[in-house]
């Protein structure tokens, strides 16, 4: 990494800059050098990674659900302190006992926070810790790093506030600019780099396949039970035509669940009532009949994508709903996928391999991946997980106008406020006890 940048004990770094700009990597090198904690999705991904290559189900007799909640915090916990303590400290009491592979997005990130302060180390290096925490924790986690010395990833300014003293802008591979917040915020060139907005694209022309008459999504006193948590209990939803469902609640509540029932990727959707598209779950369908339908963007399918596929071939792959491509693309496919790849600014890009990307590039192409089809329905689970203000206003940009445009409908899953889609007629949210719904009227698009 060009242009060092120096941590001096009492300082709190926080450090910006767009997607692919070297933000991750400067995090990391940071971390091994002060032999500081670390906090990243990509730590993340690796004890998944281990817990998938170490699953001993077939030996069991049964689900192998992961190491514990416990034995994950005590892997790494310095002499002194409880695991409950730290547990406790960010929500996760309950869920001593639970397998890692059982949590949900934001139950895994609360899980690495722990780890990570319980280490003896005198730096904490943390890329993106607020995403995918629901508001509840984000306060809490504010006070448990009171007084630590540490360093922040972060793409919203917004989550740095109050947090960190100094602030480090990257661009290109090199740390560009470096010194006291405040002084930062006041110089031009920072502001240019931190508040660029998106302006507005040309979205390839034509449609996508048409869904069946009928709601897109009916759900009967549908229950679930995980790693011996019930999940949701005698839960009734319908998605009519035209309905466009923001879907909210603290981390843990099911919201995820509640879309892989539709995706058909959370297995009980088979023993629940579940119809999607026309279709009942488990009457002779196969999951690519309803795939087929459906575009999506979650935190699950980006921890899946793991094949050594370039962007060229991810973006494809959601004409055929695979990981990676197994089967013929049509020509006219391809061509498709390139002009989505140069709708999210990756067009130059067409060869590199996906692991060879920045997180929020990943994310990028992910989208890409899911809107390439025209899906009628659009699952978007935490969509903007990674990404730079940039990449934020054009990827919610670009949702708005192909809603408006009657292209698809969404099922929308964020923590973030400010993420707001203008398209959203509906809302699903649980409010700790149970879920509720509420209409409102939306508003015209970006």
């Amino acid at each position: 990494m060009k242009g060092e940048l120096e941590i001096q004990p009492g300082e709190r770094w926080g450090i910006v800059g767009r997607n692919g700009s070297g933000k991750s990597f400067l995090a990391a090198e940071l971390a091994e050098r002060y032999g500081g904690a670390l906090v990243s999705f990509e730590v993340e991904d690796a004890i998944l990674e281990r817990e998938l290559r170490e699953d001993d189900s077939e030996f069991l007799g049964g689900v192998d659900f992961g190491r514990t909640v416990r034995e994950l915090i005590e892997e790494d916990l310095s002499d002194g302190e409880e695991p409950l303590e730290l547990a406790e400290k960010l929500g996760l009491g309950g869920l001593l006992e639970q397998g890692f592979l059982t949590l949900s997005t934001g139950e895994k990130r609360r899980l690495m926070l722990a780890r990570a302060l319980g280490e003896s180390t005198d730096l904490i290096v943390l890329d993106e810790p607020f995403d995918g925490l629901d508001q509840a924790f984000r306060q809490p986690l504010r006070d448990l790093l009171a007084g630590r010395d540490l360093v922040m990833v972060a793409n919203r300014l917004s989550d740095l506030e109050g947090v960190v003293s100094h602030v480090a802008l990257v661009e290109g591979g090199r740390c560009l600019l470096a010194g006291e917040m405040e002084e930062m915020m006041a110089k031009e060139t920072f502001r240019q780099f931190t508040h660029l907005g998106a302006e507005v694209v040309k979205l390839p022309e034509g449609r996508g396949v048409e869904a069946p008459p009928g709601p897109l999504v009916v759900m009967k006193e549908v229950t679930v039970v995980h790693g011996g948590r019930e999940i949701i209990s005698s839960f009734n939803w319908v998605v009519e035509r035209g309905e466009n469902w923001k879907i909210s609640g603290p981390n843990g509540c099911g919201k995820s669940t509640l879309v892989n029932l539709v995706t058909g990727d959370h297995t009980q959707c088979y023993s629940n009532e579940v119809t999607v598209m026309g279709m009942r779950r488990g009457s002779g369908e196969s999951v690519w009949d309803v795939k087929r339908f459906i575009g999506i963007v979650s935190p699950g399918l980006h921890q899946q994508y793991r094949v050594g596929a370039n962007a060229l071939t991810v973006v494809a792959s959601g004409f055929v709903d695979s990981v990676g491509i197994y089967q013929d693309v049509a020509p006219e496919q391809v061509k498709e996928a390139r002009r989505w790849l140069s709708l999210v600014g990756m067009g130059e890009w067409v060869n590199r391999p996906f692991r060879g990307f920045s997180y929020g590039q990943q994310r990028l192409l992910l989208i890409a991946r899911a809107l390439v089809k025209r899906p009628p329905l659009l699952i978007l689970d935490e969509p903007c997980q990674g990404l730079d203000e940039m990449n934020r206003a054009l990827v919610l940009g670009v949702i708005d106008r192909i809603v408006a445009m009657g292209l698809t409908q969404i099922l929308y899953i964020t923590h973030e406020p400010e993420d707001r889609l203008e398209c959203v007629t509906h809302e699903l949210r649980h409010d700790g006890e149970g879920w509720k719904e509420f209409e409102r009227e939306a508003t015209s698009a970006r």
